[in-house]
């Protein structure tokens, strides 16, 4: 991803992929000639016309894992077909763990349709490589009662500009402690849009901010019921139905939040509340544990919650270690004097024994009474920004492993597979530009259309280039407070390009899920012993390396590039670089020429603090056109200079 910045007269930053910096041109190599990689082969072949009339050293069993959104197995039994070009294939029926086999089956691609009694017919492509005996792909299978799953967009609600400025004089209100001025703003809203789900949940936080719990659970359930995917709104919920008491609900609310858009720290915190209340101590072990890990410095109450949990489950010693770490690393804390008063409770069974008095000790180790007291809704703050990649995790399928090795090799092959087909393209983008204060409210929207061209090309010996320009080039003058970025197809392309490999670490996190598919998530960060050569900035002082982590969705079934996110490993202070988040959602394009489908970024959201300045950039891209190498095409300065 690349920017060029201006302030004022004094600063010219670029940031762009390093191949910009190095050559006008974007390098993808290949492998060099050598000893085929063990794995997968990269030689596809056609699919047999019957899917199993003849075996091959080719073939593979085919399993398909047949699954619920959460990852686990499907609990009832599913009917799978498979099809190719020809038609339906084979038909089987799933059997131990929800799988379907189907034994000797050619490498390519295919088509499988499962259907089960009380689920959504899935239909999936699904990409059969060779290579070892066995293949599993994986289909998640969704319950009839649930909304439609939308795998071209997110399917968030769109706030209009006029509706958006209500909201933004109702935060400033509700931060002033204005309540009734931010609701006759909210309410103007909520009359302007009566179906925005955000609006009711905005409306749910006023109310909850006043104690007004009964009105607040209201309007988080009509959130809700508009969109039955509001993290926000779920979250909410659970938190008013643990102070009600209602633990088993408030668990069912987050962990449906939790499946949607992760947990972080806090949410791990509720539900470990949740848990502990209901004494179901193992689960409410775990979600502490990891609450306390994410949290960092702001998870030191999770960390007496576990100790808490500790003594509830009978492992007293560890319980001990738990508190006096509390005490010795926040002795100032308010969570340091409870922890003291754990260890005290923790005491007086032995002190009782010696002085020959009676007293349940099942009583005097009951856990504290906080374990069963709901955490307070925070404050509300409009973050600026996501959370930074480490500080949230996603569901994943518990019983399933993967390859790190093996995924990389897939993904690069089909990528390199793809962009074979191709030798220039050319896109409409729309960037949107807003300038956001320190409580996070964001300033007038400027915007810019430009026409957004790749070109690749194929020498006869020697890597693949790729080149991304857009009409007016690197000129300021022409972007919204001069602030462009670039590289949404290179990043991508870049970061599974085998030259690259040995810059960065991956990790396979496991089987999760993006936009209701399955799909592989994979954290990366870049070596610290290697110059990041992915993502760099320059000004007139020189070029500086910014080093990059982030997580990744690759399509289980197909290897395709889902979403991207990055972070910056550490803050840049040659540049005064604090934050760089970056979001790149990827979706099939079907070009006219040929027929010819290619995954390529659809939308990306950008947040920036630079020199103690926030930014948020949107770039939609669409239109996407193939033309020919005989096309001469000149780059040139957009028709329409004005910024709106």
């Amino acid at each position: 991803m690349g920017c060029v910045f201006g302030f004022g007269r004094y600063l010219r930053f670029l940031f762009s992929l390093a191949a910009i910096l190095a050559s006008p041109t974007f390098v993808f190599a290949q492998r060099p000639p050598g000893p085929p990689p063990s794995g997968p082969s990269p030689h596809n072949s056609s699919p047999s016309p019957t899917g199993a009339s003849s075996k091959s050293s080719a073939s593979v069993t085919l399993q398909v894992s047949v699954r619920e959104t959460t990852g686990s197995p499907l609990p009832a039994s599913a009917v799978v077909q498979l099809s190719n070009l020809s038609g339906p294939l084979l038909t089987a029926l799933t059997v131990d763990a929800a799988t379907a086999m189907f034994p000797n089956i050619a490498a390519g691609e295919y088509d499988i349709e499962v259907s089960s009694a009380g689920y959504k017919t899935s239909r999936e492509q699904v990409s059969v490589f060779s290579g070892g005996t066995n293949y599993t792909v994986f289909v998640y299978l969704h319950p009839e009662s649930e909304a439609a799953v939308v795998r071209g967009a997110s399917g968030k609600p769109v706030m209009s500009p006029r509706l958006q400025s209500e909201v933004d004089k109702a935060f400033d209100k509700m931060r002033r402690r204005e309540f009734d001025s931010a609701l006759a703003h909210l309410e103007k809203a909520a009359k302007m849009a009566p179906g925005n789900p955000d609006v009711q949940y905005l409306l749910g936080i006023l109310e909850y901010t006043q104690q007004h719990y009964d009105v607040a659970r209201t309007k988080f359930e009509t959130a809700i019921s508009l969109f039955p995917k509001h993290e926000r709104a779920l979250v909410a919920l659970g938190e008013l139905l643990l102070r009600a008491r209602q633990a088993d609900r408030a668990a069912e609310s987050l962990e449906k939040a939790y499946l949607i858009d992760g947990a972080d720290w806090r949410m791990h915190f509720l539900l470990a509340h949740a848990y502990a209340t209901q004494k179901q101590y193992e689960k409410a072990h775990s979600h502490a544990e990891r609450a306390s890990e994410l949290g960092g410095e702001r998870g030191v109450p999770a960390r007496l919650l576990l100790a808490q949990i500790l003594v509830a489950e009978g492992e007293t010693n560890k319980a001990k270690t738990q508190f006096n770490a509390i005490i010795r690393d926040v002795p100032n804390d308010s969570t340091a004097a409870a922890a003291k008063a754990e260890l005290a409770k923790l005491e007086k069974p032995r002190m009782l024994a010696a002085t020959g008095r009676a007293e349940s000790a099942a009583t005097s180790l009951l856990p504290s009474p906080a374990i069963a007291s709901a955490p307070e809704l925070p404050v509300v703050v409009r973050n600026w920004a996501p959370p930074d990649v480490d500080a949230k995790e996603y569901v994943v399928a518990p019983d399933v492993t993967c390859s790190v090795d093996e995924l990389l090799q897939r993904t690069e092959m089909r990528t390199a597979k793809l962009l074979a087909n191709f030798e220039r393209f050319m896109a409409t983008e729309h960037i949107e530009h807003q300038q956001l204060n320190g409580s996070g409210n964001a300033g007038p929207v400027k915007t810019r259309d430009f026409t957004y061209l790749v070109f690749i090309q194929r020498p006869k010996k020697g890597p693949l280039f790729l080149e991304e320009v857009r009409d007016g080039g690197e000129n300021l003058d022409y972007f919204p407070t001069t602030l462009a970025t670039k590289g949404l197809v290179g990043l991508g392309v870049f970061l599974f390009d085998p030259t690259y490999e040995g810059d960065v670490k991956y990790k396979c996190e496991g089987l999760g899920a993006w936009r209701g598919q399955p799909a592989w998530q994979v954290r990366f960060e870049q070596r610290k012993e290697v110059v990041s050569r992915l993502m760099r900035w320059t000004n007139r002082h020189g070029t500086f390396p910014v080093p990059l982590k982030g997580r990744v969705w690759i399509a289980a079934n197909t290897y395709e590039l889902l979403h991207l996110e990055t972070d910056l490993r550490e803050p840049v202070p040659q540049v005064e670089l604090s934050r760089d988040h970056q979001a790149i959602d990827y979706g099939p394009v079907q070009f006219e020429h040929g027929g010819t489908l290619l995954w390529l970024p659809w939308h990306a959201e950008l947040y920036m603090e630079l020199r103690g300045k926030r930014y948020h950039h949107r770039h939609t891209l669409t239109d996407y056109k193939l033309f020919s190498v005989d096309t001469n095409y000149a780059v040139s300065a957009p028709k329409d200079k004005t910024i709106r």
